[in-house]
């Protein structure tokens, strides 16, 4: 406790020097946000949502390919994503509340030309069920860091705050926040973020609005389109289920095109052991 205090001490010290990622010499360990009946042979759970979608035609980065599902479960909602593309493949898996709050998320980074066998990983989960986000990384040597994550941003964080989204590799992992919102036409949701699609993660107070429905040629039907951080646009369907993108990104049965060949696995995913 001593140490975490002191941690907490430099952090606030830093938000004062504008510092975001402070090193601190340990966090709260909640463990793996398991339910209760994980684990039981019988124990179900129910797919709320999945997407296969990849690059298309038009797509600023080709060869991209990602597969995501999100399910309800006895203690609240899993999405599982993985986005793979020729310099790096992603596995996330989030676990949200019975209100789709992000409550825990976890992320591994693997390089497909490496002639490593584990893939040269750099693992990272990221707590926020205590409020504040900590996150614990592992990187490719083996080497444990640790940080909290402050807020940054235009927009203020009112005190108590606490994280009503995230944003991850791929797009699937934004039909969580999509389906929280529940938007009309025209409205919008503002939520504090956790963006951790990059090395250097941010957590800002973010906005998505639904802006008028398109009909795209490309998929021949009517799309809900959603943006978010002002700039960044997915498709999704009448269920909210993210399909696309502005940038080119479709659902994979939609195109034409050969699917890339499938990159290793490294083992598969396991969030439960860090």
């Amino acid at each position: 406790m001593r140490l975490l205090l002191a941690g907490l001490a430099f952090a606030t010290l830093a938000a004062g020097c504008g510092r975001k990622h402070v090193p601190v010499e340990s966090i709260p360990e909640l463990g793996y946000p398991a339910c209760a009946d994980e684990g039981v042979p019988d124990a179900s759970t129910i797919l709320v949502a999945s997407g296969h979608i990849r690059s298309g035609p038009t797509s600023r980065e080709p060869n991209v390919v990602e597969r995501f599902e999100l399910r309800k479960t006895s203690c609240g909602y899993t999405l599982r994503a993985r986005q793979e593309w020729p310099l790096t493949i992603s596995d996330i898996e989030v676990r949200y509340d019975a209100d789709l709050r992000p409550r825990w998320a976890w992320k591994r980074m693997t390089l497909p030309g490496t002639s490593r066998a584990d893939g040269n990983p750099d693992i990272r989960s990221y707590e926020l069920r205590t409020g504040d986000v900590f996150i614990k990384r592992r990187d490719s040597h083996g080497q444990m860091t640790m940080e909290q994550l402050l807020p940054g941003g235009r927009m203020k964080v009112s005190a108590g705050a606490r994280v009503g989204a995230v944003v991850g590799p791929g797009r699937g992992v934004m039909t969580a926040w999509i389906k929280r919102a529940k938007l009309n036409v025209g409205e919008k949701g503002t939520e504090l973020v956790l963006d951790f699609r990059e090395m250097l993660e941010s957590l800002e107070v973010a906005t998505l609005v639904r802006t008028p429905d398109l009909f795209e040629p490309s998929l021949n039907r009517t799309v809900r389109v959603y943006t978010f951080y002002g700039r960044e646009t997915v498709f999704a369907d009448d269920d909210d289920v993210v399909m696309g993108d502005l940038a080119g990104m479709r659902p994979s049965d939609s195109l034409s095109t050969p699917e890339p060949d499938s990159l290793p696995d490294y083992g598969g995913m396991d969030p439960a052991r860090f």
